[in-house]
């Protein structure tokens, strides 16, 4: 099977796109990272972890199976601290029209979301929302 590996371009979309939506703006402003600094301001997002692997249609179509994570941090206790900003984050993306460079998104789809006390830091919890996407050429 023959792929082409679009996570880069994907990854850049969403970031773009997180940082365009005003549901997300109004808990983060622009604190939507690929790479975060030693002492970020909260509350913020980073787009992380991607796993891309081959994927094809019928009639030679190429392009990529892409697992794709958002993570949420932000400083207060409890589960409730987060949620607002991971459901931000979901209503943004959840079958988002995003345009790619090379390539076309086709499918764009949330898979779940968990929420934690991050063990690097007291007093923040972090959510993590998944998402898997199709993008082809």
């Amino acid at each position: 099977m023959s792929g082409r590996d679009l996570s880069g371009p994907l990854r850049r979309a969403v970031v773009a796109a997180l940082q365009a939506d005003s549901g997300v703006a109004a808990l983060v402003g622009t604190r939507v990272y690929d790479y975060v600094s030693a002492a970020p301001a909260y509350p913020f997002l980073r787009c992380t972890t991607t796993i891309a692997s081959p994927w094809e249609a019928t009639g030679g179509v190429q392009g990529s199976l892409v697992q794709l994570q958002v993570d949420a941090f932000v400083k207060g206790h409890g589960r409730g601290s987060v949620e607002p900003l991971t459901a931000a984050v979901v209503a943004a993306l959840d079958e988002a029209d995003l345009a790619i460079a090379g390539g076309t998104v086709l499918s764009l789809q949330w898979r779940q979301t968990l929420t934690l006390d991050d063990p690097a830091e007291q007093g923040v919890t972090h959510g993590v929302v998944e998402f898997e996407s199709i993008a082809a050429q």
